[in-house]
């Protein structure tokens, strides 16, 4: 990061601070989609009398999928593995949830 003459972190570039907040409101929205869909999905399996572990074999397969083809894509793996894993403990918690 840049220094003033006075040795202080210099405010980022407004486009820069644009973009950043811009990745980080796109990233917030899938996220929150991804959720959304995951606890739907849950919901709607656990109606029709599917089992944890098999609602987690589908899910499984299903990002697989992604991941598949995501391949070459830019992206970092252990952050794949990492939304692998959050949307298998939103399984768990939404299976749990009685509402």
């Amino acid at each position: 990061m840049a220094r003033t003459e006075e040795g202080t972190p210099s405010p980022l570039p407004e486009e820069l601070d644009r973009a950043l907040r811009g990745a980080t409101d796109r990233t917030l929205v899938a996220l929150t989609a991804l959720r959304k869909a995951v606890r739907q999905h849950v919901r709607d399996e656990r109606e029709r009398g599917t089992s944890l572990p098999e609602i987690e074999v589908e899910l499984r397969a299903i990002i697989a999928r992604v991941l598949k083809d995501a391949v070459g894509r830019d992206s970092i793996d252990g952050e794949r593995e990492t939304l692998a894993n959050q949307m298998m403990k939103w399984s768990a918690g939404f299976y749990q949830q009685h509402d």
